[in-house]
């Protein structure tokens, strides 16, 4: 009871979380601090000029670019596929804050891909891909082993997905690798 009152009566506070502390830049000679970013916005800008480079100015893709025709006809997502995808998936790993954990894909997989595989072929089938599906939540994580954890380059960032989307792409990503690599256009050296 004296551990709920004291929470309770205890200022407000963010709760815990998890800050990054005041980002600096570095001469890269005298090591003198030229810049710094101590607000979450500049923070933001930073990170994201760190771990995105710019949109290319011009396209390297041709104006009217000559295909080969195609080696092999896309297929929908198959049970089997969607079996491999679940098995590949790690149980514990982060998921989409609100999206349920690949443990829950994991062990209820005989009874979701009944439902999932008609929604992932349905994908395919109509062309459309909802939008909300293509939302990511960035992290910033430190490296390891780093000796200023002041420097933008010190940390990188982990995108997590929802974990129904993240098992559709997997079986996407299975079907296009498996179907190269029985084509063989992968090259000799290329792994998975």
């Amino acid at each position: 009871l004296w551990s709920a009152h004291k929470f309770i009566s205890a200022e407000p506070s963010d709760g815990g979380a998890t800050c990054i502390s005041t980002l600096e830049k570095r001469h890269p000679h005298t090591k003198q601090v030229i810049a710094a970013a101590e607000t979450n916005k500049d923070k933001v800008e930073w990170l994201k000029t760190e771990f995105f480079p710019p949109p290319m100015v011009e396209s390297p893709v041709p104006d009217a670019p000559q295909y080969p025709p195609p080696v092999w006809e896309w297929k929908p997502v198959s049970n089997e596929v969607m079996r491999a995808a679940v098995a590949c998936m790690q149980p514990y790993k982060a998921t989409y804050p609100g999206s349920e954990p690949n443990c829950v894909s994991r062990e209820c997989a005989d009874l979701l891909i009944l439902f999932a595989g008609l929604i992932f072929r349905a994908t395919n089938a109509l062309g459309h891909y909802p939008s909300g599906w293509a939302e990511l939540f960035i992290l910033a994580l430190r490296k390891p082993r780093k000796t200023n954890y002041a420097d933008p380059a010190a940390l990188r960032p982990i995108a997590l997905s929802k974990g129904f989307v993240q098992w559709l792409n997997t079986c996407k990503n299975l079907q296009c690798v498996s179907e190269a690599e029985i084509a063989g256009i992968l090259p000799n050296n290329q792994y998975g």
